[in-house]
């Protein structure tokens, strides 16, 4: 018997067939934030960063309340206990890296803040993965308090998977910083920096609290981070300019020769900087700001206890074509939502046609910046935080045709 506090569902085979071969979550279009907010949502709460702390490894015997060493099952809801001596009483949502390792079968994980309603699969996903594969992915969530301390739901779709939670910040009421959403800016990119790209074993500091970027006084900046042409497998930390390097935690997973962006909160160092430490080979690094949390923001964060699907395009009957700019609609035609000035989305691409990337923006100007590479034959997602431009965001789409899955995690209100 294994000691978890768990519900654990079976995957119907009817809903599996509603799916895809390269599924990414049940073809079923959950209801659009244009035709209302949930009622389900936490209280708005200011952000506290800190460098990647890990929480969850069930490879390890760090698993709370669950059977150490043991993979999450299919179709199963695991319940994660976080640490209350790190994430306080009255916290509302967590940021974590969720990291997908030594998968039995192609599937999906979600997290939310408790098991849906009537339990089995949840409507939207986190995380996509393929046997055998390490990826990782930020997730914004919304926290659990059933058993007196915080916690996440994870639900694994198929197969058996390990899962490691690494968490790099929190919301609370009446703490934190206030968040301001920025054009996406590029920062750097090491392809054409002349420093070039970053060894193994090697760190390299990069300032971001720099007034042309609108940064000045940031306290923790929101960045893309994209790691490209890899000389061999890797992983990237991201973590604060001026202390140590965290023991455990990564913020991205590298193959070799392979692209993989991930979204990244990171607190910035007295010196206005943040490290990015590679850990194999040699690997370029590209870094796009997005927005920043500091005393001149003005956003406090809403998790949804439950994401919710606003855009399917396997649902709508049409992909996203060549080079074609999509906006997708957030806002609540009711008027019932006032001052939202950003939104965190998970951004999802399958049946891809053409190599390519993603840019998120709030429009109406595209920047020169990326969020999600895709690849044919696989199903990639990002967590993007976006800045609105009269109730929506725009996708544009740098390659072949593919199909669109946006779900909604949260949402930042100055009301």
């Amino acid at each position: 018997m294994r000691a978890r506090n768990t519900t654990t569902f079976a995957v119907l085979t009817a809903l599996a067939l509603t799916v895809p071969v390269l599924a990414v979550s049940p073809a079923v279009a959950a209801p659009t934030a244009a035709s209302g907010w949930s009622d389900s949502v936490t209280d708005a709460g200011g952000f506290v960063g800190m460098a990647p702390t890990r929480m969850l490894d069930t490879r390890t015997d760090n698993t709370p309340n669950h059977s150490p060493r043991t993979p999450i099952g299919p179709g199963e809801h695991y319940v994660a206990l976080l640490q209350g001596d790190v994430i306080p009483h009255g916290a509302t949502a967590v940021v974590v890296n969720v990291t997908a390792t030594n998968q039995t079968a192609t599937g999906y994980l979600t997290l939310g803040g408790g098991v849906p309603a009537g339990g089995g699969a949840p409507e939207t996903s986190s995380l996509n993965f393929i046997p055998g594969q390490t990826i990782s992915n930020l997730v914004t969530v919304a926290l659990g308090q059933g058993t007196g301390r915080p916690t996440v739901d994870i639900f694994n779709s198929a197969g058996r998977t390990d899962v490691i939670l690494d968490v790099v910040g929190y919301y609370q009421p009446g703490a934190g910083d206030e968040f301001a959403p920025l054009t996406p800016t590029r920062v750097t990119d090491t392809r054409t920096d002349s420093a070039g790209p970053i060894g193994g074993r090697t760190t390299r500091s990069i300032k971001v609290a720099r007034p042309e970027l609108g940064t000045a006084d940031a306290r923790a900046v929101v960045l893309s981070v994209t790691a490209t042409e890899s000389t061999a497998d890797t992983f990237v930390t991201v973590y604060p300019g001026g202390t140590a390097r965290p023991a455990e935690g990564s913020n991205i997973n590298v193959p070799i020769r392979r692209s993989t962006p991930n979204q990244v909160v990171v607190p910035v160092g007295e010196d206005g900087r943040i490290n990015i430490y590679n850990n194999a080979g040699a690997v370029n690094v590209v870094v796009d700001v997005v927005g920043y949390y500091g005393p001149s923001g003005t956003g406090l964060f809403r998790a949804l206890k439950q994401p919710v699907r606003q855009f399917d395009s396997r649902v709508a009957g049409r992909a996203l074509g060549y080079y074609e700019t999509r906006r997708i609609a957030v806002l609540s035609s009711d008027g019932s939502t006032p001052d939202v000035v950003a939104v965190e989305t998970n951004v999802t691409a399958t049946n891809v046609s053409t190599p390519g990337h993603l840019t998120v923006y709030p429009g109406p100007n595209r920047p020169d910046t990326s969020n999600l590479n895709v690849e044919p034959a696989t199903t990639s997602a990002n967590s993007v935080t976006t800045g609105l431009n009269g109730g929506t965001f725009s996708v544009f789409n740098a390659g072949g045709p593919l199909d669109l899955i946006t779900d909604l995690t949260g949402f930042f209100t100055t009301g």
